[in-house]
Order: structure tokens, then C-alpha cells, then sequence
């Protein structure tokens, strides 16, 4: 009788068993069927929706300047108000907004370029959208991809990069520069002719410093200009000497220009002459005819900062020819719209002056150029 009873309850425990199992497979093959994303709204308002929120662009090379758009659309029921966007690394990362007030059912752009020369290997950036939105306000989009360092001829190999190097890199990228300088500092330690990484400890010497200014900070500052200027003194040799080996090395004169541009920001140093000379020399071979096709990205970021450059040096008409240049080819660069409204009313011509400011607030009505033109555009109208 005992045994009757216990095969009972071993059976019945098996079927139990059994069908737990059955049910739990068939769960688990249900599952893929639900949606992957759910969007909430709100009763009412307006409401945000990006169909793509994640962009690879894959390997790029430091000449590039590549650009992506996301497109997005309010979905709910009131205007949607984009009150602006911020990234997490303002140097390597341009986004442009296409509008800033959507209806119901209406559907705007994002636009992202990538500076590839403030980044070396692997990044991931993120940049949030902020808005009206009572449910998601601050939506985030994605980019990402591996920028490569450019082929070198066999007179200017240099020993691979250190971990350090691409640890400061990576934290380099990110905007985080105290947590870069250790890690450089431990490259050159390795290898005392990586060119790279006197360059990267320069720059993040003179960010760290401009921060500082910014937050009144002088004497916090000035020691770290002190510093970022003795990197400079060792990397600038560095880079002539490649270009004596190898006088068409583009990233030289770039890095050379862009090393003598940023200095300039540091108060009472102008070595805007020298950046300019570079970025000439980078200017001539990029439009030469061997590396002009499929660079256009790269022509258009110099003769913006050939134009800035002038600009600054106060020669307006050598500025607004290399700057029209920009416009010509691309035609939402607002950097050049600002400063040729800027050099159009330094000559006096105050029609193109507004023309070129008003179409600066146009293209990104939240970004500084467009905050700093309707400034400008103030100014000239009481006039």
C-alpha cells in the first residue's frame, strides 16, 4: 500500500515537473515577440521620438571630419521646445539642431560632426537633447567609432603607443584631462620620442588652464599655461623634424597649427601668424590634387580657422574670402556665417553683416555663435 502511494507521488511530481518545464520553454520562445521599445508619453504634451538613437561610424581616419543625422519627430500633441544640447566632449563634437519648435507631427534633424583631431582610437559620445518633453526632457543620442592614426612613411615610425597612451587617450576624449595626465606623463616615461603624447599631455595642460581662468583661478592657471607651454616647446621640434623627413606629413602641419592656435587663447600670447602659416601649408596639400577628392571635410575645418584667423588679426577681407569658401560648399557651417557677419560689419557693409549673423541664429538658435550673433545683431540695429 506504501509503496502504491509513494510511486503515486513520484508520478505525479514528475508530471508536475514536466510541465513547469513545457510551459517555461514555451515562455522563453515567446518572449522576442514583445517590443523591444516602448515609448511613454504623457497625456498630453509634447513628446520626443528618435527612430535611430545610435550611430557607429566605423574607422576614420585624423583628415576626416564626418558627420551624421539623426532625425527625430514629436509624436504627442502640443509643441515640442528644444531648449538645446550638450555633449560630452564640446571640442570633438559639433551637433546642430535644425529647428527648435516642432508641432504636433512634425519632424526636425540633429546634425553631428566628429573633429577627429582631438581623439585618438575607440570613442563613444553621447549627446543629450534637451526639451519640453514632461516625460523624457533630456533625450540622448549616440555616436561612436575608431579613428585611426594616419599611415607613416618608414622615416616616421614611431614605436606603437604604450597602454598609458591610449588609457589618457580615452580619458582624453571624455573631457576628464587630470585623470589624462598621469597616463601621458607614463607613456613618455616609456618612450621619450612618442610625439603623441607630448602633444595630448600639452593640450590637456592648457585645458585644465583655461578651466581654471574661467573660474578665476589665475595664479591655478597661469601655472598650468607654464606647464602646457613646456610641453609645447618639446613637441613643436618633434613635429618639424617629421616634416623635414617628409614634407607633404598633413597631421603635422595640422597639429603644429592647431598647437600655435590654442596657445593664442592664453591671455597676453598671440601666435596667431604661426598657426596660420600651418594651416596654410595643411590648406595647400589638402587641396592638392592627389588629396582633395573626398576631403572636403577636412578643407572646409581649415579655411574656418584660416578665416577665424584673419578675423582675429583684423585682415576682414582675407577673412571673408577664405570663409565664403566654406560656405560655398557647406552651407551650416555657423562658425563661418558668424564671423563673416562679424568681418562684413567691420568693413562697413551692414546688410551682408546681418544677412550672415541673422542666418547664424537660423541654423542653431540655442548654440553660443547664434547667442553671441544676436548680440551683435542688436548692436548694429540701434545704429
Amino acid at each position: 500500500m506504501k509503496n502504491n502511494l509513494s510511486k503515486k507521488n513520484k508520478t505525479f511530481s514528475l508530471l508536475i515537473y514536466i510541465a513547469f518545464f513545457l510551459f517555461f520553454i514555451l515562455l522563453v520562445q515567446t518572449l522576442p515577440l514583445c517590443p523591444r521599445v516602448i515609448i511613454v508619453q504623457a497625456d498630453s504634451g509634447p513628446t520626443i521620438y528618435f527612430p535611430e538613437n545610435a550611430w557607429d561610424f566605423g574607422e576614420i581616419t585624423p583628415e576626416e571630419l564626418p558627420t551624421h543625422i539623426f532625425h527625430f519627430k514629436n509624436i504627442g500633441n502640443e509643441v515640442l521646445i528644444i531648449k538645446g544640447t550638450k555633449v560630452s566632449c564640446e571640442s570633438c563634437i559639433e551637433p546642430i539642431i535644425s529647428n527648435s519648435e516642432l508641432n504636433p507631427g512634425e519632424e526636425g534633424e540633429i546634425k553631428i560632426t566628429i573633429n577627429s583631431l582631438d581623439m585618438i582610437g575607440q570613442f563613444t559620445k553621447r549627446i543629450y537633447v534637451e526639451s519640453n518633453d514632461p516625460i523624457n526632457p533630456r533625450a540622448v543620442v549616440i555616436v561612436s567609432g575608431f579613428i585611426k592614426d594616419e599611415d607613416k612613411t618608414i622615416s616616421q615610425v614611431q614605436l606603437p603607443p604604450q597602454a598609458p597612451f591610449k588609457l589618457g587617450i580615452s580619458y582624453f576624449s571624455r573631457g576628464e584631462y587630470d585623470k589624462a595626465i598621469p597616463e601621458f606623463e607614463k607613456s613618455i616615461e616609456l618612450d621619450q620620442n612618442h610625439t603623441e603624447s607630448y602633444y595630448y599631455l600639452g593640450q590637456c595642460y592648457l585645458q585644465e588652464g583655461i578651466k581654471e581662468y574661467n573660474n578665476k583661478n589665475i595664479f591655478k592657471a597661469y601655472s598650468l599655461f607654464r606647464k602646457a607651454n613646456k610641453i609645447a616647446e618639446q613637441v613643436i621640434p618633434q613635429y618639424e623634424k617629421i616634416i623635414e623627413n617628409n614634407p607633404k606629413d598633413l597631421n603635422s602641419y595640422l597639429k603644429l597649427g592647431y598647437i600655435y592656435e590654442t596657445r593664442s587663447i592664453v591671455p597676453f600670447i598671440n601666435e596667431q601668424d604661426k598657426a596660420l602659416e600651418y594651416y596654410l601649408k595643411a590648406l595647400d596639400l589638402a587641396t592638392s590634387s592627389s588629396l582633395a577628392s573626398g576631403n572636403t571635410g577636412m578643407i572646409n575645418y581649415l579655411n574656418t580657422r584660416v578665416g577665424c584667423i584673419y578675423f582675429q588679426e583684423k585682415n576682414y577681407s582675407q577673412a571673408i574670402e577664405y570663409l565664403e569658401h566654406v560656405i560655398e560648399i557647406s552651407s551650416d557651417n555657423i562658425e563661418a556665417y558668424y564671423y563673416l557677419g562679424l568681418s562684413y560689419d567691420k568693413i562697413g557693409e551692414i546688410e551682408k553683416a546681418r544677412e550672415f549673423l541673422s542666418r547664424a541664429v537660423e541654423l542653431a538658435p540655442q548654440s553660443e555663435f547664434a547667442q553671441e550673433a544676436e548680440k551683435e545683431l542688436k548692436k548694429i540695429n540701434k545704429n
